[in-house]
Order: structure tokens, then sequence, then C-alpha cells
């Protein structure tokens, strides 16, 4: 593997942006990287032949499917001319570092304009060189890729030989290298001179303009003593600041001399306390400060500059990024950096709901219910010793293994910050205890074959709910592993849980069986491998009641590898009643045929104990839930994703295992589900059932690419329109 770095050629050799990559490249070629050379024009007219032509040039070094490429950008050739040459490196299928010089041209809003296409080229890297964390949140912040990896620089490096250094001496002058003005100065009257360098545009009584030199010159001027002045032109360059890092800054302590910059600067911190100059927050009080400093005072400062001014001289930041950049590119869990740059306004933060439970096999199970914002959870025991951490911001349940009954946890929440973790909020200690059931008002009917994996952390999830008024029936369908022993021990633990034990006949046979037990008011059925949140129940159950509804629904998270993701979730106003045919028309009407799931859901108990499921082993719930639909009255909706549908947990489904048959017998059961529908559906609700008829056969046959969907939907237009 060969690791590039552009160098920018055709600028006069004072440019600071030119001299910036020059330096960088000298310090990565003592490293061994090679130099990709990129010469600065105008290239607006350029066709598009002779770009590629000038870029195939400059690439003509790299292997294929070997090399990294260190971009330095900007180039000062515009958009169009970096988009191509990362394309046309990646087309060679090299790794690319995009090492960004100028932060001041992303963060200042004159440039917000064309940030999207900036953010767009710089997704194309593997790895971002930034000049701190601030930079770093403000890009994830406006649309950088989350799995970016970040190096970040921290400061400038400024390469000189130490033969052109003179002895500071002590000096009551400020040297300016800065481009254009200084914030609120025109005329520069104080006491103290200023002498200016380069394209200042500070004029003033006792300003002192001494000319553009080179750079070598001009540090070994520098070196003769004085302060050097890092200040912003305006508040763009403030902000700049704020985010980036000074190169005039790392120029004046490679040459010597301490520096005066505004609070803010992005190195602040490294300024005060490696004691490399004065922070202030005005010039006025930086001329205070310099008038009445006392030579001892300013070689103190001479001395702490001495020893941090070799780092800089030879350019170990800008070896440590290098080197950490090709390190990121290596190695999978490299240049990652997990804490933000500032906490964000936390708003309302607060836990509602935790309970210790007893779960199977002597573990104990912790549920929470916590709003607001934050990075993460821990759990301690009462003891003060960390248990768990997650940064997974939706987790509400954690099995605790090997610790006793007697012990008691707390939760507390965490945002990331420069400092590390900072606990915004903290739950009540938990203990074990056990609520009284009481009268039965809902009923959750929880169907369970050979879930020996999965059953118990279903049942504690449900044991968790912050309703006490709550049965649990688990129906055991026949399973042939250790899923009915469980469920017997939660039967003998908790008096609220009915295990129920029949041969297999599949998941319909299994709620129906569970429907005709029930005896509360309200029933909500759950797949034995999901899991819902402590106040799925009782937010439903409330707007049930508060809204006189039928059904009461909610949106749902579908979990996967790769996290939490939106599932089922309705464009329709939250916990108030809407007639069914409303429901209807925007569900289906809106493409959402197929999201009709049973098991979001809370149903008033009459309406469905007199309306079973069709016993078919796949399927049942797209054939009953439009059914059910159809002799409700009024449905009421909490978009609260209070509902997980869990696909991480196993694979192997009856859904997934359905997929594998031929398009026959999908055909088949697909016929019985709407078959099922329409034939037992409310006949004052036709219009609506024979609709989404039309939308399944039609959407299954774009599926499957099988026309016997569209002869069937033509059987049943006229059969029942």
């Amino acid at each position: 593997m060969n690791v590039y770095i552009t160098k920018l050629n055709g600028l006069d050799i004072r440019n600071q942006s030119q001299y910036m990559q020059w330096m960088t490249a000298e310090i990565a070629q003592q490293m061994g990287f090679r130099e990709m050379g990129i010469y600065c024009y105008d290239g607006r007219s350029e066709s598009a032949d002779s770009l590629y032509g000038r870029l195939d040039g400059i690439i003509a070094g790299i292997q294929w499917g070997e090399d990294v490429v260190v971009c330095q950008f900007p180039t000062g050739n515009g958009f169009k001319f970096e988009w191509e040459l990362v394309n046309r490196i990646k087309f060679y299928r090299s790794r690319v570092v995009i090492f960004i010089h100028d932060s001041e041209e992303i963060v200042c809003k004159a440039k917000h304009s064309v940030l999207p296409e900036t953010i767009r080229l710089y997704n194309q890297a593997e790895v971002l060189i930034v000049s701190s964390l601030a930079v770093r949140q403000f890009l994830l912040d406006h649309g950088i890729r989350k799995e970016m990896k970040f190096v970040v620089q921290e400061m400038w490096d400024y390469t000189v030989d130490r033969n052109l250094l003179g002895s500071p001496q002590f000096r009551r002058e400020i040297h300016f290298t800065g481009r254009g003005g200084i914030e609120g100065i025109n005329d520069w009257n104080y006491a103290v001179p200023l002498k200016l360098y380069g394209d200042s545009k500070v004029q003033g009584q006792n300003a002192h303009d001494m000319g553009r030199v080179s750079q070598g010159e001009l540090v070994s001027r520098l070196s003769k003593g004085g302060f050097g002045l890092v200040w912003y032109r305006d508040q763009d360059s403030q902000q700049g600041m704020e985010y980036g890092s000074s190169f005039d800054l790392a120029r004046y302590l490679a040459a010597g001399i301490p520096v005066i910059v505004p609070a803010g600067i992005s190195n602040q911190i490294v300024i005060e306390k490696n004691h490399l100059g004065l922070v202030v927050g005005s010039l006025d009080a930086a001329i205070t400060a310099v008038e009445a400093m006392k030579e001892a005072e300013y070689q103190g400062y001479i001395q702490s500059v001495r020893q941090f001014a070799p780092a800089l001289r030879n350019g170990y930041y800008t070896k440590k990024c290098l080197v950490d950049a090709v390190m990121a590119i290596c190695r999978k869990d490299a240049g990652e950096i997990t804490s933000p740059s500032k906490i964000y306004d936390l708003g309302e933060r607060n836990f509602t709901y935790v309970v210790l439970k007893e779960s199977y096999g002597g573990n104990l199970a912790l549920s929470w219910n916590y709003r607001g914002k934050a990075d993460g959870f821990l759990i301690y025991e009462t003891s003060g010793k960390l248990v768990y951490e997650t940064r997974n911001v939706y987790q509400h349940f954690y099995l605790i293994e090997g610790y006793g009954k007697e012990s008691g946890f707390v939760v507390k929440v965490y945002v990331n910050t420069l400092k590390g973790k900072l606990v915004v909020a903290e739950s009540i200690s938990s203990h074990l205890h056990v609520e009284k059931c009481g009268q039965v008002k809902v009923s959750m009917i929880i169907p369970a074959y050979n879930a020996e994996n999965y059953v118990a952390r279903c049942i504690d999830n449900v044991l968790a709910q912050s309703f006490f008024e709550l049965e649990i029936l688990v129906v055991d369908d026949g399973s042939t592993d250790h899923t009915p022993d469980i469920i017997d021990w939660y039967a003998g633990q908790y008096p609220n849980v009915i295990a129920i034990h029949q041969e297999n006949g599949g998941p319909a046979v299994a709620r129906n069986t569970g429907m005709k037990n029930a005896t509360g008011e309200y029933i909500g059925f759950m797949d034995c491998d999901d899991m819902i949140r402590p106040e799925m129940v009782a937010e439903l159950y409330n707007s049930m009641r508060k809204n006189g509804c039928d059904i009461a629904i909610t949106s749902v998270f579908r979990i996967e590898d790769g996290g939490y993701k939106e599932y089922v979730q309705y464009p329709m106003e939250e916990d108030i009643a809407i007639p069914v045919e409303d429901f209807l028309w925007m569900h289906f009407s809106k493409g959402l045929i197929f999201s009709v799931m049973v098991w979001n859901k809370l149903y008033r108990a009459p309406l469905v104990k007199e309306r079973l499921f069709p016993e078919l082993f796949i399927g049942e719930d797209g054939a009953w839930t439009p059914y059910i639909l159809s002799y409700a009255d009024k449905i009421c909706y909490l978009n609260s994703r209070l509902y997980e549908y869990d696909r991480s947990i196993r694979e192997n489904t009856l859904e997934t295992q359905w997929q594998e048959h031929s398009n026959w017998e999908r055909f088949k059961l697909y016929k019985r589900m709407v078959t099922f529908y329409l034939e037992n559906g409310n006949p004052m609700r036709r219009v609506f059932l024979v609709e989404l008829a039309k939308a399944n056969l039609m959407g299954w046959k774009k599926i499957y690419a099988y026309d016997e969907y569209e002869k069937l939907w033509e059987q049943m237009k006229e059969k029942y329109q």
C-alpha cells in the first residue's frame, strides 16, 4: 500500500493556502508519503474531456485497489474539480482521506448555500481530518454520514529552520500576520505599536506596515520579541476561530513569542493550560495587559513557549493526525470519537416509571420509562457498582444476571460532553416487589411455540407494565422445547400469569384459545419474540376510555441488526376518536395496506371474542384484522411507538419460511386471507373491504410477478362490487 498526499502548486509562494499545503506535504514526505501535485487554475470553462485528462495525469501513479490518497481541500479549483478528483481516485478503488484546511469556509453563514454540495463531497471520503471536535459536530449536524471516521488535528504545525530564529526580547509591541482588518479597529491609535505583515488593511497612527516578506524572513522578524496577535475581522471569521485552528497562532509560537487571542478561540484551553499567552475578551484588555506587563512575566511566557514550540517546528501535530488517518483506514475501530463538541438543550428529562421483577432462571428484569434527550443509560447497583451501560437511547429493559433478590438498582441517563459523560437524570432505586393485580381490566394474549430463547423476555416486558389490572395469558401451542416449563414457572410465580397448554394448531388457534379464556374488558395481542414499552397498556387503555373507542392503536418500532426503525405510523391526529370509515380510507388509500397488524392494538373484548381468528397456519392476522376493523365504530391512535417488532432476535420465522414456498402455494394462502374478510366482514363496510382486496391482490401481483392475483381480483370484482 502506498499513501499519497495532494500538494497545491501554481500560486505565489507567499500565499498562505499554498504554504499550508506545501508544509503538510513536506511533513508527510518525511513519513514516506508520495506527492500528488495539483496545479491551481481557473477551470470554470474547461471541457469535461480536458478535465478528465488532467485528472488522469494527476493520479497516474496510484495502484488499483491498494493505495490511500490524502486530499488537502480546498484546492481553489472549485467543487467540480474536487468532486471529479475524488471520484477518479475511488474509480481505482483507492481509499480517500480528506484533510479539511479551512473551517471558516464550512461554518460561516455566507457559505451555507454551498454547504450541501460540500457535505456531498466530504461524504465520498472514508476519513475526515478536521481541526476540532466542534467542526466534527457541525458536519454531523449538517449531513455527514454517521459512520464517518474523524481525526482531530487540534493545532497547525509550522516547520522552520531553527537557525532562522533569534532570541525573543521583552518588547511592548504586537505583530499581526492575519489577512484583512480587525473587528472594531479602523485606526490603531493605541500606545502599543502594531506591526503589520502581508495583506492587512489596518491603519492608524501607531500601525506600521512591514511589507510582504518570505515565510522564513517573517519568522525571523517575529522571533526577535513582542506578542503575536490572532484576531477576527468580522463575525464569520470569529465563528471560524471558534471551530478551526489558526495558522497564524502556530507561526507565532514556532517563532518563539507569546500570543494574544480572543476568548472562545478553539485553542483557548491549550493556550491557557500551557501558559502560551493572553486570552482576552477585547483588544482594550489586551493593550492594558501588555502595558502593565513586567519583563519577568514576559520571560515566563517565553519559557513556556520554548517548551511547547518544538512540537510545532517538527510537524508532530501533522504527523500524528496523518498516522491516525491511515490507522482509521486500516482499522475498523480507529478514528472514532464518541463525545460531541457541545451539549444541546436537553429539555424535559425525567423517569416516569422504573420496576424490578424476578425473571426466569434466577435473573432479575429491570424496566424503565424515560422522557427526555439522552446519549445512553447507565445501570448501577445501589452500592455504587456499575452493572451495565448502553448507548441505545430506545432501550427500556435489561436482564440482570448474577445478583440476589435483595439487590437494588438505579438507572442513570447521560449525555456526552468534551469532558466525558454527564449524568442528567437518575431514577429512584428499584427493588423487588409484587403488585396485586386486582380486578382484571385488560387481558394480554401471547401465543408461544418453541420460544425458549425469548418468551421469558416477552413475559418480563408485560409484567413490567405500569398498568396493574392486567392478566397475561400465555398459550403454549404444543412446544417441544423448554417453553412449557418457562411458562409454568411464571404462572407459579405471578398470580396474573395464566399458562395454557394445547396441541400445536398455529398462532390463530392459540389466540382463539386465549380469547376464550380472557376475562378483561379489553384484549391485546403480542408475539412472543417482541417487546412493549412499560406504558403501552396504560396509555392505550386510557385513550380508549377517554374517547369511547372500540380499538386503540400505537405506532411501532421495527428492531433489526441496524437498530430501531419506524415501521407502522399513521398520518392521523392523536388521542381523539376517529370514525372507522375515515381510518379505513386513510389506511388503504395511503398505501399502508401491508401494515395491518394484530398486535399493536387494544380491542374492546366483546368486539373480538365474538369474532375468532380463521384457523390459518400463516397469515391469520392479515385475514382477521381487516375483518375486525370493519365491525368497529371508533378508533384512536397514539404515535408513541409503544410496540417493538423485533426481527433481530431470530431469523427463521413462519413468515420467512413461507417466502420459500412456491408462487402457487403462496397464492392459495393469500386467496384464503382475502376471501375470509370479504365473506365475513361487515356488509355495511363492504366497499372498504373490496378496495382493500384490490390493493392486496394487485400489490402481491407486483411483488411476486404472478398473474393469478389479477385473475382472482377480476373474479372478486364481479362477485362483490
